[in-house]
């Protein structure tokens, strides 16, 4: 089937296909490490293989004869990328997406979660939180506000965050301290850094209570998470040919304790893949393929953990096994 992969920072979107995945391995009862079947898609003798970023995704879904007040999530960073990366003006990004009831391409999408690098307005600005929500028609926060988010069409939210790498951090997005009013229901997005109990207010942005005559006041049923390696600036229209996987720097981000309305429900199933192998065609006919990432999966608490880009050894696995 085809996967639509969006940009993060107001770039073109991308098109992947995502293949059939196999189970190469069992780290410990109950935990997976998902990889690509490579796919042989040229003649090495005759034509180089170009490489672009793998990707990782999971998505966790939710009784689906309700819809919720509020989602909540876990990081904790087990590596960050080397320096290397963001002095090439790139970064790595993590993030949970949601969608409220009745949602549409154009309006109540979004997500959240830690870039390593976040440009903001053509900025390098360092580790950040990035937040944002398709179609919101206000934003409020004690850090960035983007008014004019070129990707969501609506508000982006960015706070520095110096995470720190073994921390647990939780996410909440719920209603906001602004309500609701006319133009819309307020959503505040908050973190806690489990480790110091220290609480941080992210942001809000408001998105219209109706879309397309439907309610859209509560949380659906069905949210996911992405590990998207912004090399594909380059690697994408082949103004970067790399003909090497290793140099794509490495990194890895855990998901852990996927709850909704504050704790109560859990997920009743998730799934996971990487893009691993896959062609990538660019809009201009450049060619590349999608270089081997991993991601591990826990089948009896829904924890993931996604492991960007090249790693000599296999990433360290801090999920666990089921009990």
């Amino acid at each position: 089937m085809q996967k639509t992969c969006l940009s993060k920072n107001g770039k073109q979107r991308i098109t992947c296909l995502i293949g059939c995945f196999i189970l190469l391995s069992c780290l410990s009862a109950g935990t997976l490490l998902l990889a690509q079947t490579p796919k042989s898609v040229t003649n090495l003798s005759v034509t180089p293989v170009y490489y672009s970023p793998g990707g990782t995704y999971s998505d966790w879904y939710f009784p689906n004869d309700q819809t919720y007040n509020s989602l909540e999530w876990t990081f904790i960073p087990v590596q960050d990328p080397p320096e290397s990366l963001a002095k090439a003006g790139l970064l790595h990004y993590y993030a949970y997406n949601f969608g409220l009831q009745n949602a549409t391409g154009a309006v109540g999408r979004g997500y959240a979660g830690f870039q390593t690098n976040g440009i903001f307005k053509n900025k390098q600005k360092g580790k950040v939180i990035n937040f944002s929500i398709w179609g919101s028609n206000g934003g409020k926060s004690p850090a960035w506000v983007n008014k004019s988010n070129g990707e969501s069409g609506g508000f982006q939210i960015m706070m520095p965050y110096k995470w720190v790498v073994g921390h647990h951090y939780r996410f909440e997005l719920k209603a906001g301290p602004s309500g609701q009013d006319e133009k819309g229901k307020w959503w505040g997005l908050y973190i806690t850094d489990l480790n110091t109990k220290k609480k941080d207010f992210v942001g809000e942005q408001r998105v219209p209570a109706i879309i397309n005559g439907k309610s859209s006041t509560q949380w659906s049923p069905h949210t996911s998470m992405f590990g998207e390696d912004l090399h594909w600036w380059q690697s994408l229209n082949g103004n970067v040919k790399f003909t090497d996987p290793s140099s794509f720097q490495p990194s890895a981000m855990a998901c852990v304790d996927i709850t909704a309305d504050g704790g109560k429900i859990r997920p009743v199933s998730f799934h996971n893949h990487t893009n691993s192998g896959e062609p990538v065609t660019a809009d201009n006919g450049f060619k590349s393929v999608s270089a081997q990432v991993t991601l591990y999966h826990n089948d009896s608490t829904f924890d993931v953990q996604h492991n960007l880009g090249h790693w000599e050894k296999p990433a360290p696995n801090i999920i666990g096994s089921s009990k």
